[in-house]
C-alpha cells in the first residue's frame, strides 16, 4: 500500500534501496544466495514502484505549473535504435554514460517519460559499489530509443526540485 509522502522522501528511499541492491548484487555483506536474491527481488520492486510514482507525479505536477522543469542531466539517451543494439547494450553495458557513442544527454523530464514508458521485457541494470544505472528501453512510433538512467543522479536531481507531497496515481 503506497503512503503519501514527499518527493524527498521518496528520492531518499530510492537512494536506500539502491544501496541495498549493490551491497545484494555485489555481495558485499557476505550473505547465503537465498537471502541475497530476496533482498535483490524486494529492492528491486520497490525501486520500480517509487520510480513510477515519482515519474508520474512529478511530470504532472510540471505540467500543471507547479513544479519547474529543471535542465538537470541524469543519464543519456539514444532515441534512434535497433533491438539489435538494444540486446547489445543490454548484454555489454559498462558506465559511464556520458561517453557512450550515438547518446545525447538525458535530462529529469525526459528520464521521468522514459521510465513511464519503458517495456520491462527490454530493461536491465549496471550495479557496482558505487554505481546504479537502469538501462530502459521502448518505442515512440515507429522509433526504438534506449535511455540510461543513473539512479544516483535521478535522485539529486528530484532533491532539488521543491519538496511536495505525491499519491499513488
Amino acid at each position: 500500500m503506497w503512503k503519501r509522502r514527499t518527493f524527498h522522501e521518496c528520492a531518499e528511499e530510492l537512494e536506500i534501496l539502491s544501496r541495498d541492491f549493490r551491497d545484494a548484487y555485489t555481495n558485499k555483506s557476505r550473505i547465503d544466495q537465498q537471502s541475497r536474491e530476496k533482498i535483490l527481488q524486494k529492492s528491486s520492486e520497490k525501486g520500480v514502484e517509487i520510480l513510477r510514482v515519482l515519474a508520474l507525479s512529478i511530470r504532472s505536477e510540471q505540467d500543471f505549473g507547479s513544479l519547474p522543469s529543471i535542465r538537470t542531466t541524469v543519464g543519456a539517451l539514444n532515441r534512434s535504435t535497433n533491438n539489435s543494439e538494444v540486446s547489445a547494450t543490454l548484454q555489454n553495458y559498462r558506465p559511464p554514460y556520458s561517453e557512450k557513442a550515438g547518446f545525447e544527454p538525458l535530462l529529469l523530464r525526459e528520464a521521468l517519460n522514459k521510465i513511464a514508458h519503458a517495456d520491462p521485457n527490454k530493461a536491465g541494470f549496471f550495479a557496482d559499489e558505487v554505481i546504479h544505472e537502469l538501462i530502459l528501453s521502448g518505442n515512440r512510433g515507429a522509433n526504438t530509443w534506449i535511455a540510461i538512467v543513473s539512479i544516483p543522479d535521478l535522485c539529486r536531481a528530484i532533491k532539488s526540485l521543491p519538496n511536495q507531497s505525491v499519491q499513488s496515481v
